[in-house]
């Protein structure tokens, strides 16, 4: 009774009400008997609470979607669902691939719902819940408040329930008062005291090891060398069947261990065997997290993935922890010694490893409303979710080049008319390569889509396939993307055939900007009115060009003649202009002596310029001509691309692993000036955001991480912000939602969608965030933003293009 009485007080009685007592993030589903589809997603994103209403002893069960950012309520008509809670809504708890939840029946229809919890909420909570609705029906039945019942009246409500599950859920719920206060504010069960039997304690004394053929064989030899750090703690492995980590040893040691010059191997074992040794190297995708003391990352053997953690004994544990292995990585990448990075520089590279780490409040303003119609737009698109997605995958015949366009229409005759004209296109194509004779490329035949450019006027994209390029067509009605026509054969000014290893479009959309990879001296401009390459841009002859940008982040829009270049260790602009063999401005270049090994730039609206490099630094320049006003120490994992927000604000560097998120505002600037305007103080780098997938969705992918460049979507002449993200790994295409990262700290909160094949490229639709242009190597798609869900372990097993899942479990 003292529990029951406790719950009472935090539901009923507390100062907060019911409302303060809920689940606070799930998915929403319902099923309906006899419907065509039998289970359906209602809210991806939302939360279930008790509402007490203005009637005695009655009480609802409330399920609140979560708002799309930029949407407030009078977006939606359909933002909550309400059932009066009593024994007749047979209120009972369930699981929906492995992962746990409650269901209940509408007394008013024929209809299921189930609301399945997401992982963060734990299962004090869920019980504590579970709890709360049973008294809630209690009360609405004998009609007088819970507090004036004694055991064998809950007992008879338990006898008299119509539906057994209610009676199982009434009867195994077991909450002490610290669990109830504790559950609340939603904390893990593992902080929680427990009151259990001394049988129960018995048999919890020993791990929960799972069978043996699910645990990675034992290495042949743990590697020996110097002892960096060696840590205590509980060790877990990831047990893919049930989606949650079992503990395989009370006490287990992770050591670390020199074993060669910047060479750094990891073991861990326990008194009883050895678990894993391997080399410290990105694709262990480690996280750490300070709340928990935790380090998760990913074991690879015998084509497997596996996912441990280790929760380590105490704080010093953990500190020593992370401080060994992040001097290890750093080591391992950079090839230099830890001590050489001055104080600043290490706090900077330590947060950067550490997953709950704080960063500034996103900016005041954030929404605009344009962004509120976009949202509204977003989640409208949602409700016809089903239907878009089969348009969107199952695409038409190729055209001859192999590259799959265009969408199948349910009109039989239409289809029929696209057929003839795909084998029309397809003749002139023929006549076109027998024209071009024994130049053509021979790799053509097999070559496959590999660069993507994105267009902002007359809604077009382009797709590099080998020495041809493909031109989509953006559909207005329906965010599709359709084939239009193919330049077949790319050709230098002096009729050498090339595959464009940059592409990018060029004043407004007018022209090309294309390179070959062997003659990185020389830039190309493709008209596209005609098709092919009509000027021939010798930039210098002893600087070679190994990436290219636009002056400011939109001056693709504009007819800007020049543009921003990049070689090994020098930023300049180009201006075509000058004419003969040395197209730098001289007074807008900054040269570096050292080798920088820059890879990649990006611009702001005001033409600021953020360049990354191999060794990982990240420079940030006011303009050009001049050395950077900010470097930001190198993590030591090469920088593949680089995208930075219009005002400069923040900036996100791809990585193979990770993405880093960097927020460029100066803090305690009262001007409200960035990294690029002005140096951040040597003892105030900013802290940044490491976007990584969780390692146990790794183990379901089946795959180390290889990420894609991640890019912003645009958003030009005061849009409003840019507030999604996304990238690609293998078959599968995520998206951060920006604002959900800055206000939660998180930076494994993405959604996720696989596809039949490996993502070459990808980037949102110009000007908007609803619709993603996807690249597939023999496939062009757009894909709705609102398509991509939390991820879930059937939506993350790699399935084969035959259809079978290649599930390892």
């Amino acid at each position: 009774m003292n529990a029951l009485r406790s719950l009472g007080k935090l539901v009923w009685g507390g100062d907060e009400g019911p409302e303060q007592f809920k689940l606070t993030s799930g998915v929403l589903y319902e099923e309906r008997a006899g419907a065509k589809v039998g289970r359906k997603c209602v809210y991806k994103d939302a939360e279930l609470c008790i509402r007490k209403t203005s009637a005695a002893h009655q009480y609802q069960l409330v399920v609140v979607r979560a708002l799309e950012e930029g949407e407030d309520l009078s977006d939606s008509l359909d933002d909550e669902r309400s059932f009066l809670i009593g024994v007749e809504l047979k209120f009972a708890p369930t699981t929906f691939e492995s992962n746990p939840g409650f269901k209940w029946k509408d007394s008013g229809d024929s209809v299921v719902y189930e609301f399945i919890a997401d992982e963060g909420v734990n299962q004090a909570t869920r019980d504590a819940f579970a709890m709360a609705v049973a008294r809630c029906a209690w009360e609405r039945k004998s009609r007088r408040a819970y507090t004036e019942s004694d055991a064998g009246e809950i007992q008879q409500l338990m006898e008299q329930a119509e539906d057994e599950e209610l009676e199982r859920l009434l009867d195994s719920v077991k909450l002490d008062d610290a669990d109830l206060e504790a559950a609340v504010g939603d904390v893990s069960p593992a902080q929680l005291p427990k009151t259990v039997d001394p049988e129960a304690a018995a048999a919890s004394a020993a791990p929960v090891v799972p069978p043996q053929w699910e645990l990675p064989a034992e290495p042949a030899e743990m590697a020996d060398g110097e002892v960096i750090v060696s840590t205590l703690g509980e060790l877990y492995l990831f047990d893919a069947r049930t989606g949650e980590f079992v503990q395989v040893a009370k006490e287990a040691a992770l050591t670390v261990v020199k074993t060669d010059t910047y060479t750094y191997h990891m073991n861990v074992a326990s008194n009883e065997r050895s678990f894993a040794s391997q080399q410290i190297e990105p694709n262990m995708n480690a996280v750490f997290n300070h709340d928990h003391g935790s380090l998760i990352w990913n074991y690879f053997d015998q084509g497997r993935a596996y996912s441990f953690s280790l929760v380590a004994a105490d704080e010093k544990h953990y500190e020593a922890l992370h401080q060994g292995m992040t001097r290890a990585a750093y080591e391992t990448l950079n090839q230099e010694s830890w001590n050489k990075a001055n104080v600043s520089s290490q706090d900077y590279i330590l947060d950067a490893y550490e997953e709950d780490v704080d960063m500034l409040p996103e900016p005041e303003g954030w929404e605009s409303d344009e962004e509120q119609a976009a949202g509204s737009d977003s989640e409208a698109e949602s409700d016809s979710e089903g239907e878009d997605e089969i348009d969107q995958i199952f695409r038409k015949e190729p055209v001859p080049s192999g590259v799959k366009t265009g969408r199948e229409e349910a009109d039989s005759s239409e289809s029929e008319s696209e057929e003839s004209e795909s084998e029309s296109e397809s003749d002139a194509e023929s006549a076109s390569e027998s024209e071009a004779g024994s130049d053509a490329a021979p790799s053509d035949g097999s070559a496959k889509n590999s660069k993507l450019a994105v267009g902002y006027k007359h809604g077009r994209s382009f797709v590099v396939r080998g020495s041809r390029i493909g031109v989509f067509r953006h559909t207005d009605s329906d965010d599709d993307i359709v084939f239009d026509t193919t330049i077949n054969r790319v050709d230098d000014t002096r009729g050498r055939e090339f595959t464009p290893s940059t592409m990018m479009l060029h004043e407004q959309d007018s022209a090309l900007v294309l390179q070959d990879a062997q003659r990185p001296n020389e830039l190309y401009r493709m008209d596209l009115e005609y098709g092919k390459v009509v000027e021939e841009w010798k930039v210098h002859e002893d600087v070679p060009t190994v990436a290219v940008a636009p002056n400011t982040k939109y001056s693709q829009m504009t007819g800007d003649k020049t543009l921003v270049g990049l070689s090994h260790n020098m930023l300049y602009r180009i201006d075509p202009r000058l004419g003969g063999d040395n197209l730098i401005v001289q007074s807008e270049q900054q040269a570096y002596t050292t080798k920088s090994h820059f890879t990649t730039a990006a611009a702001t609206d005001s033409g600021a310029v953020a360049v990354g490099s191999a060794k990982g630094e990240i420079r940030l320049f006011d303009r050009l001509g001049v050395r950077a006003k900010t470097v930001l120490p190198a993590l030591g994992e090469p920088i593949l691309g680089i995208d930075v927000t219009s005002d400069g604000r923040y900036v996100v560097a791809t990585c193979k692993t990770y993405l880093l998120l960097i927020d460029t505002k100066l803090p305690g600037d009262a001007a409200g000036r960035t990294g690029f305007q002005k140096a951040f103080p040597q003892a105030q780098k900013p802290a940044p955001k490491r976007l990584q997938l969780k390692p146990e969705h790794v183990v379901y992918m089946g795959a180390p991480i290889a990420f894609t460049p991640a890019k912003f979507n645009q958003a030009p002449d005061g849009q409003g912000a840019e507030k999604t993200i996304v990238t690609s790994t293998g078959p599968f295409v995520i998206t951060w939602n920006l604002r959900r990262v800055l206000g939660t700290g998180r930076g494994d909160a993405y959604h996720i969608k696989q596809y039949q094949d490996v993502v070459v490229a990808d980037n949102f639709r110009f000007g908007q965030d609803r619709s993603i242009v996807v690249t597939l190597p023999n496939d062009v798609q757009s894909v709705k933003r609102s398509q991509l869900a939390k991820p879930t372990r059937e939506s993350l097993m790699i399935r084969p293009s035959g259809g079978i899942v290649n599930a390892p479990y």
